[in-house]
């Protein structure tokens, strides 16, 4: 099925909600109202325990908070740790993921 949006055409959009009900992304929490996502990836990779994703969220939100000069008026990354973590803030919430989940 055909999508247009902003005058693009689409062959198909997979969305974050979709992605969380087929288990690609895990919603673990809010940030005030922004939705606090994994990839499923990350998430089995030791992130099920709530004291050591809550380290991490606290890292990355404090790494998002700091502006740089290639942050985009729609999206900001930041490595935590080099290949192998990455948070993602964009209008869909803040992502956690490893590079290859990308």
């Amino acid at each position: 099925m055909d999508k247009k949006s902003n005058g693009i055409d689409y062959i198909s959009i997979y969305t974050q909600q979709q992605a969380v009900e087929d288990g690609i992304l895990v919603i673990t929490g809010y940030a005030g109202k922004v939705p606090v996502i994994f990839t499923n990836n990350l998430f089995r990779d030791g992130y099920e325990d709530k004291f050591r994703r809550e380290w991490l969220v606290n890292l990355g939100l404090s790494l998002l908070s700091i502006p740089k000069d290639d942050d985009s008026p729609s999206m900001k990354l930041r490595v935590i740790k080099k290949n192998a973590i990455w948070v993602i803030q964009d209008p869909e919430g803040i992502t956690f993921m490893k590079p290859e989940d990308y």
